[in-house]
């Protein structure tokens, strides 16, 4: 503990007690060091904090003054003894996590779960977003972990593959005809498109007259217009897992994948709950 603030502790519990000796045995000090801290006090301050009869203790007119803001900063030490405690046993805290869609939907409930309960005191924040999004949050210390599809350049980030899924086309039942089994990319370019935002930008080099019919992130929306026969959609495999839409999905003729990487800083500049968190991804 602090030499100041024991000083300033043993200043406050002999002025309640009235007594060195009582002030000591509620610290669990000896009787000497307790005595020693009191008159260090006086010395650091400048001032006489009590008159000593004999073994009484009798606080003076300025040790009374100062009694309160004493007792103040003791009791903040206390707060802030237990608060840093919970925050290493996991007791509270806070973890940041920016991610698209389909990871926020299909990877993170479960491992999220299990942390939230082994952990219920830490305040969980998930931002469903671009990968453009996630990448600033990241940057600006918003949140504590990322899922973008590259891997920043440098040190300041540690990056980790964490999925690869292929990316298909998703169309009305019986919009396209049944051979091939796979849909060149090319033919795609006369389609009205309902665009997914974590898909679209990984395939813009590859379809440049796009006609977005609409675009958003919300994969059941997508799938619920590409069913009742509004345009097709690029999506990750990911995204259509567990999902009871009646759509035809086909893979493309030349194999398209998208790799989404965990994006974070190194673990020593990590919060304890973030730091906690990884064990459960992995």
């Amino acid at each position: 503990m602090d030499s100041n603030i024991r000083k300033i502790e043993a200043f406050v519990a002999a002025a309640r007690a009235g007594s060195i000796t009582s002030a000591a045995r509620e610290l669990g000090l000896a009787q000497s060091t307790a005595s020693r801290a009191v008159s260090s006090l006086e010395d650091d301050w400048g001032v006489r904090l009590f008159d000593r009869c004999g073994p009484e203790l009798r606080i003076t007119a300025e040790g009374r003054r100062l009694l309160s803001d004493a007792a103040a900063v003791c009791d903040a030490y206390g707060r802030l003894g237990r608060h840093v405690a919970g925050l290493r046993a996991l007791d509270d805290g806070s973890l940041g996590i920016a991610a698209p869609t389909s990871i926020v939907a299909m990877r993170l409930p479960g491992p999220l779960g299990r942390f939230a309960a082994d952990h219920p005191g830490v305040d969980v924040n998930i931002v469903e977003c671009t990968y453009g999004e996630a990448e600033r949050h990241l940057f600006d210390g918003t949140v504590d972990l990322a899922f973008i599809p590259n891997a920043p350049a440098g040190e300041e980030f540690v990056s980790t593959l964490y999925d690869k899924d292929e990316i298909v086309v998703v169309a009305p039942r019986g919009h396209f005809s049944v051979e091939p089994a796979a849909v060149p990319i090319e033919s795609l370019l006369n389609e009205r498109f309902i665009a997914d935002t974590e898909t679209a930008p990984l395939l813009q080099r590859e379809l440049t007259n796009l006609r977005i019919h609409c675009e958003t992130s919300d994969i059941t929306a997508i799938l619920a217009m590409v069913e009742a026969g509004l345009g097709v959609s690029l999506l990750p495999s990911l995204a259509l897992e567990r999902t009871g839409f009646d759509v035809d999905v086909r893979p493309l003729a030349q194999p398209a994948h998208r790799s989404l990487y965990l994006v974070r800083r190194p673990e020593a500049e990590l919060s304890l709950a973030a730091r906690a968190f990884l064990s459960y991804l992995r």
